[in-house]
C-alpha cells in the first residue's frame, strides 16, 4: 500500500512536469517568432510553467514524506493509516496551483 501511494505521487509529479514542459516549450517557441515590436503571446506563462515545475517537486517531496512517516509508523506498530495534516496541506497546495494555472490559462487567451 505504501509503495502504491508513493508511485501515485511520482505519477502526479511526472504529469505536472509534462504540463510544465508543454507550457514552457510553448513560451519558448512563441518568444522566438522574430517579431520584436509587439508583445509576444507567450511571455505571461513563464511563471506558470515554473510554478508547475515547483509543484511537481513538491508532490515528490510530499510522497516521500508520507512514505517515510508511514513506514516508521508501521515498524513501530502504531496506527499509521491516518491522514497526516502536513501531507494533506501539501497536496492542497498542489491542487490549488493546478486549478489556478488552469483558470489563468483558460481565462487569458493571449497567454498561449
Amino acid at each position: 500500500m505504501l509503495e502504491r501511494n508513493l508511485l501515485s505521487h511520482y505519477r502526479l509529479a511526472i504529469l505536472l512536469s509534462l504540463i510544465s514542459s508543454a507550457i514552457l516549450l510553448r513560451t519558448r517557441l512563441s518568444m522566438n517568432d522574430g517579431q520584436e515590436d509587439d508583445a509576444s503571446p507567450g511571455k505571461g506563462v513563464l511563471p506558470i510553467g515554473a510554478l508547475e515545475a515547483a509543484t511537481a517537486l513538491l508532490a515528490i517531496g510530499a510522497g516521500l514524506w508520507e512514505y517515510q512517516s508511514s513506514s516508521v509508523g508501521m515498524r513501530n506498530q502504531r496506527a499509521f493509516i491516518d491522514v497526516a495534516k502536513p501531507h494533506f496541506a501539501l497536496m492542497t497546495i498542489v491542487a490549488s496551483v493546478v486549478l489556478t494555472a488552469c483558470v489563468v490559462l483558460l481565462a487569458d487567451e493571449n497567454l498561449l
